[in-house]
């Protein structure tokens, strides 16, 4: 199985109720640490999810990869 593994992707995107920004839990696959989601704007989330960047998603299981069963 082919599965390319994104270096950067959006694990989630929560709203924050209290403050009306969101949270933003973008990992990298090269950052030894995990971070902790950010508070930003939905303009940050648009400008990374639409134009000019369009980070996908993380897939199921980021980042490790699926493994085929039999």
């Amino acid at each position: 199985m082919d599965y390319q593994v994104p270096d950067l992707c959006v694990m989630s995107i929560t709203p924050d109720e209290e403050t009306g920004k969101v949270l933003l839990d973008m990992p990298s696959k090269w950052d030894p640490s995990p971070q902790k989601p950010v508070l930003v704007t939905q303009k940050t989330i648009d400008y990374v999810m639409k134009d000019p960047y369009s980070l996908p998603m993380c897939p199921p299981g980021w980042p490790n990869p699926p493994s085929e069963t039999e």
